[in-house]
């Protein structure tokens, strides 16, 4: 198989789960798995064994994890003060995370793809309480998994990916981050 046989492969797989993941994202993990493997090989005139392949399409292209069952759990109630600072930890983190896209790409569509899924339920749950004449957002533990998700990947990629934040007061970034973690450990 080719490079862009196998990330057809693995976009027919995502897709048939319903999951949506960029095409580049799924073409540079794959060329990265490659690169490392056949070393020696241009891209362009590799053929890649069936047996790697499949373990690529597999491995990149079935669902990993279980989806956690939040049926019977509560959504977690915050107020608008507590609503704005994950909005704001949020876009922080899409800041931070479209600053480093060259360096670390699949990483990176990972946490924006959160941040954006995370954003829209946030905007929505803020306009639900505002319709109903109420301060308290209502928010899924699902929402509140990805905010956690997310932040934690982005102090990892200032921390530990080599990230850069240069323009932003490293104390201040990481304090904010830090604070929105803070605040969804205390929510029930």
């Amino acid at each position: 198989m080719t490079l862009d046989d196998i990330v057809a492969a693995i976009m027919r797989r995502l897709d048939e789960q319903h999951r949506v993941v960029p095409g580049y994202v799924i073409r540079d993990a794959v060329e990265d798995v490659l690169h490392r493997r056949f070393p020696d090989i241009p891209l362009a005139e590799l053929r890649v064994p069936p047996e790697v392949a499949t373990e690529l399409v597999t491995g990149l292209g079935d669902g990993t994890g279980a989806t956690e069952d939040d049926s019977a759990t509560m959504p977690a109630v915050l107020s608008g003060d507590e609503t704005g600072r994950l909005l704001a930890g949020l876009g922080l983190a899409v800041h931070v995370a479209a600053f480093n896209l060259d360096h670390d790409r699949p990483h990176i569509a990972q946490i924006l793809n959160g941040s954006a899924a995370a954003l829209v339920a946030l905007g929505a749950a803020s306009r639900a309480a505002h319709a109903d004449g109420t301060s308290a957002v209502l928010l899924s533990p699902a929402t509140l998994r990805t905010v956690r998700t997310t932040m934690i990947a982005v102090l990892q990629g200032l921390r530990s990916r080599g990230w850069q934040a240069r323009h932003l007061d490293p104390v201040a970034t990481t304090a904010m981050f830090t604070d929105v973690l803070t605040l969804l450990d205390a929510v029930p």
